[in-house]
């Protein structure tokens, strides 16, 4: 828990010294007692447990709460993600009919895709990108959920491969100003890694990282075959994603679930002095009502 305005946090002092105060002089009042005569009766009818005191309990939070309140508190909390769109950029080369991941690399690649869509809520835009030797727009980013899984799952094979050429394609499918209230897209590269086309693919992440846009890199492949894990890790990297590799059946599971929890969610900062008024309003009308109840009842 952080605080904005920190300082308003020494009228807490005032509470503990109103509180010690209130009690000495309860101590005082008590000790002054035992002097008059009937002091027996009196002993009997002034002996008091923890329910006599909640309404002043509740009073003092109340206070402190509402003192808690002015310090203008913060938290990191998890909130939805508003994103303007996510692209699942998929290699469809020939090289994803290599069988180092079981069937395929092209079956598994379709199954961690359309699990990352089912992770996804339903608000945020999906748009699928394909790339071999060229980069192309399959589907627009949209809502439309039996779209998106219905274009992942016609894709085909063909070609060469150069993912660059999918980042670019992705980057264009988003919006160079994104709305209002939401952050700029995220790119999930699915690839082998490798690249023919003579494009620096350090320079197409760095202008991903100049638009805010994430790219998120699933490496699909094993090593010793046609498989470069580094450039994707460092893809990823240059501009804050994650990185994922899909050897086996675990690690896809592992790799759309995580993935889907980054995409949803994100940590922000939000101010809850808010809840804290709300908490000091009803702690006193806990305090106050008791009260007037006990008087009722006595």
């Amino acid at each position: 828990m952080g605080f904005l305005a920190p300082w308003n946090l020494w009228a807490l002092l005032a509470l503990v010294a109103l509180g010690v105060l209130y009690w000495r002089w309860r101590q005082g009042r008590s000790s002054g007692h035992v002097w008059y005569p009937g002091i027996g009766p009196m002993a009997g009818t002034n002996q008091q447990n923890i329910w006599f005191y909640l309404p002043l309990i509740g009073f003092f939070l109340a206070l402190a709460a509402a003192l808690l309140a002015t310090a203008r508190p913060t938290l990191r909390l998890m909130m939805p993600e508003n994103l303007a769109g996510v692209i699942l950029a998929i290699e469809n080369g020939w090289s994803m009919r290599q069988t180092d991941i079981a069937p395929n690399r092209m079956v598994a690649t379709q199954m961690a895709a359309k699990a990352l869509v089912d992770k996804l809520p339903r608000h945020i835009k999906v748009g699928v990108v394909t790339f071999s030797s060229y980069g192309t727009l399959l589907l627009p980013p949209t809502t439309d959920r039996k779209a998106i899984r219905q274009a992942i799952d016609n894709l085909d094979l063909g070609g060469g491969f150069s993912f660059t050429y999918g980042l670019l394609a992705a980057l264009e499918a988003l919006p160079q100003t994104p709305p209002e209230g939401s952050r700029p897209g995220v790119i999930v590269l699915f690839s082998h890694g490798h690249d023919v086309s003579g494009n620096d693919p350090l320079k197409i992440a760095d202008q991903a990282l100049e638009r805010g846009i994430q790219v998120h890199a699933i490496g699909v492949g094993t090593h010793g075959h046609n498989f470069d894990e580094e450039m994707l890790k460092k893809v990823a990297d240059r501009t804050g994603g994650r990185y994922y590799p899909i050897f086996s059946a675990s690690d896809l599971s592992k790799a759309h679930a995580d993935l889907g929890r980054v995409l949803a969610w994100r940590p922000q900062t939000t101010e809850v002095s808010g809840l804290l008024s709300l908490l000091a309003a009803l702690l006193l009308g806990f305090s106050l009502g008791l009260s007037a109840w006990r008087r009722r009842v006595i």
